[in-house]
C-alpha cells in the first residue's frame, strides 16, 4: 500500500495516461514493493525475540516460528534482487534511490528504530524516497510543497501507530521497543498528531495555489481537491485515536469504507481537473 506513493508524480503530472510509462511504473511500483517487503522481513528476523512479547507481532511468522530465520533469509535476499532488478528496469536512478532507500532502512533496522521522534522521521523519510522515485521513473521534477506534503502525512501517519503502541505499552501488553518508552504521554503526544494534522492540510493547500503549480498545470482548480484532504485526514485520525488499542492504523485505511471513497474522489477530481486544464 505504501509503494503507492510511488504513482504520486505520474498521477500529478498525468504521464499516468501515457502507454510508454505503464511498464516502467508497474516495474517501479513492484520493484519497490518487493525491496521495502525484504527490510520487513530482515527487521521481523532480527526483532523475533521481542515481537513474540507483543500481543499482535507474535503472529508473525517469524515470531510465531512458522518460518525459520533462514527462510526469512532467503525470501529477503531473494525480494531484494529481484525488487532491484526490476528498478533498474524501471529507470538507472529508480535503483539508485532504492539502494539509497535499503541503507536507510538498514540503520533503521539495526540502530535508529531506537530512537525516539527519530525513528519516525526515518519512515517519513521512506515515503518521500517513493515519490522521488516515482518521478525518476516519469521524468518529471516533484514540486517541493509535494514533497513536503508526503513527510508531513508520512509523519503523521506514523506519530499516530507509534501513539497506540505506546497505548498497548501502556495497558500492560508488553513491550518490544525501547524508543518506546522514552516517548511521553498519550495526550501530548495527541498534541503532536494534530499539530501534523494542519501541517499536512496547510503543505498541500500551498501546493495547489502555488504559482509553479498553477504555471505547470495551467488551473488554479486544484484548490478545489482540498475539501478530500480535509476530510480525509480528519476522519481517518477519528478512526485511528478512538478505535481498539492496539491496531494498526495503515489497516483502517483498506477497511473503512469512508476512507476509500474519499481517495478514490480526489483522485477522480483532480484527474479531471488536470486533464480538462491541459493545453
Amino acid at each position: 500500500m505504501k509503494s503507492f506513493f510511488l504513482l504520486a508524480p505520474a498521477l500529478f503530472t498525468l504521464e499516468v495516461l501515457n502507454p510508454a510509462h505503464w511498464v516502467h511504473l508497474l516495474a517501479g511500483f513492484f520493484g519497490f514493493s518487493l525491496a521495502a517487503s525484504a527490510l520487513y522481513t530482515l527487521n521481523d528476523i532480527l526483532d523475533r525475540v521481542e515481537d513474540r512479547q507483543h500481543p499482535l507481532k507474535r503472529r508473525r511468522p517469524v515470531a510465531g516460528g512458522n518460518l525459520s530465520v533462514a527462510e526469512a533469509g532467503i525470501i529477503a535476499a531473494t525480494a531484494l534482487a529481484a525488487g532491484l532488478w526490476l528498478l533498474k528496469f524501471a529507470s538507472p536512478s529508480a535503483a539508485v534511490l532504492a539502494v539509497g532507500y535499503a541503507v536507510l532502512m538498514l540503520a533503521y533496522t539495526l540502530w535508529l528504530k531506537r530512537m525516539m521522534i527519530l525513528d519516525v522521521i526515518i519512515i517519513a523519510m521512506g515515503f518521500v524516497l517513493r515519490v522521488e522515485t516515482g518521478a525518476v521513473i516519469v521524468g518529471e521534477r516533484v514540486s517541493q510543497w509535494l514533497l513536503l506534503c508526503t513527510f508531513t502525512i508520512a509523519l503523521f501517519l506514523g506519530m499516530i501507530k507509534r501513539r497506540q503502541e505506546i497505548a498497548v505499552l501502556s495497558a500492560g501488553a508488553g513491550q518490544t521497543r525501547k524508543s518506546l518508552a522514552e516517548y511521553p504521554s498519550v495526550s501530548i503526544i495527541d498534541g503532536w498528531i494534530n499539530v501534523l494534522a494542519g501541517m499536512t492540510v496547510i503543505c498541500y493547500a500551498l501546493y495547489t495555489v502555488d504559482p509553479n503549480t498553477v504555471q505547470k498545470h495551467h488551473t488554479e482548480a486544484l484548490l478545489l481537491t482540498l475539501p478530500f484532504v480535509l476530510y480525509g485526514i480528519f476522519h481517518y485520525q477519528k478512526l485511528a485515536l478512538t478505535g481498539r488499542e492496539g491496531e494498526d492504523p495503515a489497516a483502517l485505511i483498506t477497511k473503512d469504507w469512508g476512507i476509500k471513497l474519499v481517495v478514490a474522489l480526489w483522485v477522480l477530481v483532480s484527474g479531471v481537473i488536470l486533464y480538462l486544464a491541459k493545453p
